[in-house]
């Protein structure tokens, strides 16, 4: 039995070194074989994938109207009533100032008489021939017509008379001279007759008509400027002062003076501004060293410290190609930009007000399929730009042409690649 135990022994411990020693065997039979995918013995190979890219610059602007438009008096008068204050909203079809119709209201009389007068004339020219100077006319013509049948019947029975002695010669002569006077009258009266008749057309019925017009125009004139004299907001918009009515007052001028109710006004002096709040813009300034990055239409994300909170989009709408004054010799020159924000909603009307500062981020470039490779993966060839390139580790490498894009902190995008593995160059 004694003999047994270190028989036994001695047999686990030579199977244990057995086994351990089939271990390790097995251990350096898979490291050689299966060497790590992103470092292979020809060199050290990097994944790459696609992911989006976006470039962004970063500006401060000011919130300003689309579009700002000056109200003036309709019409000379006295201002009746201001129904607004300075800064104070209003809507769309609003009164913002009444004015008094008094003195207008006495032109539009005189030039509805004026209108009616022209009328009553141009309807005695369409009627011209029944008219009361051609009626006298015609009855001062038939008058010297008769007259004259008359004396030329009397004439020739004297004529008869004298040839058998009856009467004497000067009697004769005298019928004579009579008639001659009467048929110069005949003739006088015809061309009054015509004189009359053509007062009727040509020229007579143009004038007549011209002067027609002239009076309804100014009179329809007058009568749309009465239908005028309640100014009224022609859009959504805030009141803005008037130009020039907070700097100093020019005596010789009452257009710089605020006007006030019962001030005195003439016809298109100016009484305030509208500020269009129904599109908003944003005008801002870019550097000389990124105005070649901005063009129309780049989507912009707006946001302030005024409306905190609410996000904004809009786009580029204008970038001026003329550089802001700048004094400061060497300085980066400045170019103005304007930001169209689209129709907000009342709610944000509420929060977004003018003149507020904002913070702008304008997307200069995107590619949302991006591949981004280091420098050091690039290589140039007699063909140009090319990579070493392999769908994954163990397939075959291909040296594939690619073309640049945009510059990154991590490297350089690519065009005409696709995801796999690129080796840098050693």
């Amino acid at each position: 039995m004694t003999t047994d135990k270190p028989l036994r022994r001695k047999r686990w411990i030579q199977g244990a070194g057995l086994l351990l020693t089939l271990v390790v065997a097995g251990a350096v039979v898979t490291t050689l074989r299966a060497p790590a995918a992103d470092e292979p013995a020809d060199g050290r190979w990097i994944a790459v994938q696609v992911s989006p890219l976006v470039h962004q610059i970063g500006l401060v602007g000011k919130i300003e109207p689309q579009r700002t438009i000056i109200l003036t008096a309709p019409f000379d008068g006295n201002v009746r009533a201001i129904d607004v204050e300075q800064g104070q909203r209003v809507e769309s079809g609003q009164t913002l100032l009444q004015m008094d119709p008094g003195l207008l209201e006495i032109q539009l009389r005189d030039a509805l008489s004026a209108q009616l007068k022209a009328r009553r004339a141009v309807q005695e020219l369409q009627d011209w021939k029944n008219s009361p100077q051609v009626s006298r006319a015609q009855r001062t013509l038939r008058s010297a017509q008769m007259t004259v049948g008359n004396s030329e019947r009397k004439l020739n029975e004297s004529q008869k008379l004298f040839e058998r002695g009856i009467i004497p010669r000067n009697e004769l002569q005298d019928l004579q001279q009579q008639l001659q006077s009467q048929r110069i009258d005949l003739t006088a009266a015809e061309g009054d007759l015509q004189q009359a008749l053509d007062q009727g057309k040509g020229e007579y019925r143009q004038i007549a008509d011209m002067e027609l017009t002239n009076a309804t125009v100014k009179y329809e004139a007058l009568k749309a400027l009465l239908d005028g004299r309640n100014v009224v907001a022609p859009f959504a918009g805030i009141v803005v002062p008037a130009p020039g009515s907070s700097g100093p007052q020019n005596a010789s001028s009452n257009n710089s003076a605020p006007v006030q109710t019962g001030s005195r006004v003439t016809q298109g002096q100016i009484l305030f501004g509208l500020a269009n709040i129904e599109q908003l813009k944003i005008v801002s300034k870019v550097s000389e060293l990124d105005i070649n990055q901005l063009h129309q239409g780049q989507s912009v994300e707006i946001l302030g410290d005024g409306f905190d909170g609410e996000r904004l989009s809009g786009s580029v709408d204008i970038v001026s190609s003329l550089a802001l004054p700048n004094d400061a010799p060497g300085g980066s020159a400045q170019f103005p930009v304007t930001l169209s924000i689209p129709k907000l909603t009342l709610e944000q009307l509420q929060r977004v007000r003018l003149g507020m500062s904002a913070r702008l981020t304008i997307v200069t470039y995107r590619n949302d399929q991006a591949i981004v490779l280091p420098a050091a993966a690039i290589q140039h060839d007699a063909k140009g730009m090319v990579v070493d390139y392999r769908e994954a580790a163990g397939q075959p490498v291909k040296r594939v042409p690619v073309k640049t894009g945009q510059a990154t902190p991590d490297g350089v995008e690519v065009f005409g690649l696709q995801p796999g593995f690129v080796r840098l160059a050693q």
